[in-house]
């Protein structure tokens, strides 16, 4: 399950063991609200083994700001406290899996705290 994250929360979650996959996103855009069906889905399917997020980008600009984010929908991987990738723009349903898949496994150390070792 995706959570909406507040900037109180932010820090605390992301410096953590699990990989976390943050959805930049509002309510005012066609393409994440396209998007939001997909990532909610694909929440639901890695929910033991990584963090799912939701950053409303007009309700914590702080956090958008501190990553860049300049157009939406934009999905960024963190592990530990490190950006460690994006998708940019509306995908698929599968090629957002394989994104997340690619980066989980391009993190051990993120890799190492889920139930995806390999």
């Amino acid at each position: 399950m995706a959570i909406d994250i507040k900037s109180s929360q932010w820090e605390s979650l992301v410096a953590g063991k699990k990989l976390v996959v943050a959805d930049f996103w509002a309510p005012w855009c066609p393409y994440c609200m396209r998007l939001k069906p997909i990532f909610e889905s694909i929440a639901n399917d890695y929910t033991q083994q990584m963090e799912f997020v939701k950053v409303n980008v007009d309700e914590e600009p702080n956090i958008a700001s501190k990553y860049g984010i300049q157009g939406i929908p934009v999905i960024k991987f963190f592990c530990e406290g490190k950006e460690v990738g994006e998708v940019v723009g509306y995908v698929p349903k599968e090629v957002l899996k394989q994104e997340i898949d690619k980066t989980a496994s391009n993190a051990p150390s993120c890799l190492a705290n889920t139930s995806m070792r390999k």
